[in-house]
């Protein structure tokens, strides 16, 4: 492994110990008392320095080990939690990850050591790259308990320890012992390690650490399963004759002094119950690594190799079809299952949990309502809703803008909220759930709304609309108007932008993705922005459609039904095309007419497929129907002046192309 491998390792690494600080100090403001988030901070500083330490990167492990010692006080009680400390502490985890990824923006780094030190009255200079050891890494015996003492004895096969010496340049040591755990854990039963497996998590270890090991394997065997672990030097194995050599612990917890005075029988049938117990929580903890991070453009690569594959799955039907080749089809089949739960399984390891985005906000939110003088209760639900790895990396930034609008020109100062007989604190409501094919994402607001008068104005003033095209508009088509580009509320700039700052970004993005955007807003009651993404950009189901002799896909999810329209079933209500279906009044648009084709429906029955959007019922206008199709998303370059209307391209099995539409800009954009 060389060192990229080993710095990309480093950074996946720091970044979830990061985001550990930032959980646990936001609780532990909130929460002063909770010396478990106090602990857990500890650990997660403690663990970046000695991972810093590790690779040489010097300040990043000086910042670590000066926050350490201030939450070693903070846990000792010698000093108190204050939003002065935590803002301290922050600012400590903001230059952290600045030093990973953007060290140019980074603070004097000089100045906020000495801050941090100035809490603790440590003077002394930080000598990186050594690492800090358990007091027991050098023992050479092993303390077992009671039960553990059992369990040796009441196992079948030989007691070894298996002593592992890693090379002296070996980075992530925990990381290879791990692996030495995973590999030993198919020959036997490990009781215990030393130093323990806790400490070698957080890389409290030399070169050399122990196990405790159970197995009817040789020694041959043993030493031949670990010698192919990477960056191990030596392997030795000592058969322990005498199970007196092992020191026993005497202690008892209060728990088992109680199991004592239990009957004979009781106790007997305890023991197997506790030995098990043991056992499955020891292999628990060593399993929690049994999970492996993959780059995630393997995961794209694989998803391509798929997507190909489905296309020529695609293009043998098409000519079994075409050659009437019963046989062939009927073999296909099972090739179309198969294929179809590869997908499924690829599609599976690229979906991520939407809390991946979504932890980012507490801090965001805290930060903002600080600066703002504001009192804001974020609330967040659904962040186990799994979305494609792909779109989770491009929502950020418009979730980041939605929320700090809310804060911002959303919700109302303290005051202002009391005199309205609205409590202080205002909510601020971030959830996620799943809806068929998509994943819907809300931002919900109680503060002030969205009033269409002062976008009204606000419109004409920037030349957005004009008045005589505002007149005919709704409410909900003026609120709309933010997302024109430019549209701003704000009278000045500041660092927080107000509502509509940008909002054509949002939904460019949203555009490009696929997804949509939709508002409901009350004056005085507050907003709710819903965005729909599609779970996945790769693979969709879709009805293959014709339109002036070219090939279009109408992406499934947004399909309602499909119906033949009779010319005589089409009225014109405010020179627009609409047809009665089922007590709907539905507009009619001609995709001929969108595309820029000639608009020239001769048919007695016209094939219209219905879509819903928004909320909304429209009837898309086709030549013909050709089925449902699934096929994969190709993107395509700016060609057409209608580019803006066509989601990707697609690759048929007869190998013609067809366009994917981007239904909601047909329809209301």
């Amino acid at each position: 492994m060389d060192m990229d491998e080993f710095q990309e390792m480093y950074a996946s690494e720091s970044r979830e110990h990061l985001d550990i600080l930032n959980d646990a100090l936001l609780t532990l403001e909130n929460d002063p008392e909770n010396m478990e988030m106090v602990n857990e901070s500890f650990r997660a500083a403690h663990t970046l320095k000695g991972m810093a330490g590790t690779m040489g990167f010097d300040q990043v492990s000086e910042l670590a080990h000066a926050m350490e010692n201030i939450l070693d006080e903070l846990r000792n009680g010698e000093i108190a939690v204050t939003t002065e400390v935590i803002n301290l502490l922050f600012r400590a985890v903001d230059n952290l990850e600045l030093l990973s990824s953007d060290p140019d923006q980074v603070e004097d780094l000089e100045g906020l050591i000495k801050e941090l030190r100035n809490y603790t009255g440590d003077d002394t200079e930080l000598s990186t790259g050594n690492q800090e050891t358990s007091a027991s890494s050098n023992n050479d015996y092993f303390s077992l308990d009671q039960d553990e003492l059992e369990m040796v004895e009441d196992t079948p096969g030989e007691t070894v320890i298996i002593k592992v010496i890693l090379e002296s340049d070996c980075v992530f040591k925990s990381l290879r012992a791990d692996m030495v755990f995973d590999a030993l854990e198919e020959l036997g039963e490990l009781i215990k390690a030393n130093p323990s497996i806790d400490d070698i998590r957080e890389e409290k270890l030399d070169e050399e650490f122990q196990v405790l090991f159970l197995t009817k394997e040789s020694k041959e065997t043993l030493s031949d399963a670990l010698s192919n672990i990477s960056e191990v030097d030596t392997i030795e194995i000592e058969v322990v004759e005498d199970l007196d050599d092992l020191s026993i612990q005497q202690e008892s917890t209060g728990a088992e002094q109680e199991d004592e005075s239990t009957i004979d029988g009781a106790k007997d049938k305890d023991s197997k119950s506790k030995k098990k117990s043991k056992t499955q929580s020891l292999s628990s903890r060593l399993r929690s690594s049994s999970t492996i991070k993959v780059d995630v453009d393997r995961l794209d690569s694989l998803m391509n190799l798929v997507a190909e594959l489905v296309i020529k799955r695609t293009q043998v039907e098409s000519v079994a079809r075409s050659y009437d080749l019963d046989d062939l089809e009927k073999k296909l089949k099972p090739l179309s299952k198969v294929t179809t739960d590869l997908q499924d399984a690829v599609m599976e390891m690229r979906m991520v949990p939407i809390s991946m985005v979504f932890n980012r906000f507490p801090r965001l939110v805290r930060d903002l309502a600080q600066d703002l003088e504001k009192d804001i209760n974020l609330k967040i639900e659904g962040e186990e809703t799994e979305l494609d790895r792909t779109i989770i990396d491009e929502i950020g930034d418009p979730l980041v803008h939605l929320i700090r609008n809310s804060i911002d020109h959303g919700i109302e100062p303290p005051a202002e909220r009391e005199e309205k007989d609205k409590p202080r604190e205002g909510l601020v409501k971030l959830s996620a759930f799943h809806e068929g094919n998509n994943v819907v994402i809300q931002i919900e607001d109680d503060g002030a709304g969205i009033d269409p008068d002062v976008i009204e104005e606000k419109a004409i003033d920037k030349g957005v609309a004009s008045p005589s095209e505002i007149e005919n508009m709704s409410d909900q088509e003026i609120i709309n108007l933010i997302f024109a580009p430019g549209f701003s509320t704000n009278e000045e700039v500041s660092d927080v932008s107000g509502r509509g700052v940008g909002m054509d970004v949002v939904k460019n993005k949203l555009d490009s993705l696929n997804g949509s955007i939709d508002i409901k807003s009350e004056v005085g009651k507050g907003s709710t922005f819903t965005m729909k993404l599609p779970l996945t950009l790769s693979i969709i189901q879709g009805f293959l459609t014709t339109v002036a002799d070219q090939k279009y896909v109408i992406p499934l999810e947004s399909i309602q039904e499909i119906v033949d329209v009779q010319p005589e079933d089409i009225q014109t209500i405010r020179q627009e095309q609409v047809i009665h279906r089922r007590g709907s009044v539905i507009p009619l648009i001609s995709l001929r007419n969108k595309l820029g084709k000639e608009d020239d429906f001769e048919e007695e029955e016209i094939s219209t497929v219905i879509v819903e959007i928004a909320n909304d019922y429209y009837g898309l206008m086709v030549d013909s129907i050709i089925g449902q199709q699934e096929v994969v998303i190709k993107r395509i370059n700016d060609l057409s002046e209608n580019i803006e209307k066509i989601a990707g391209g697609a690759i048929l099995g007869d190998g013609s192309i067809a366009l994917i539409l981007n239904v909601e800009e047909i329809t209301i954009g």
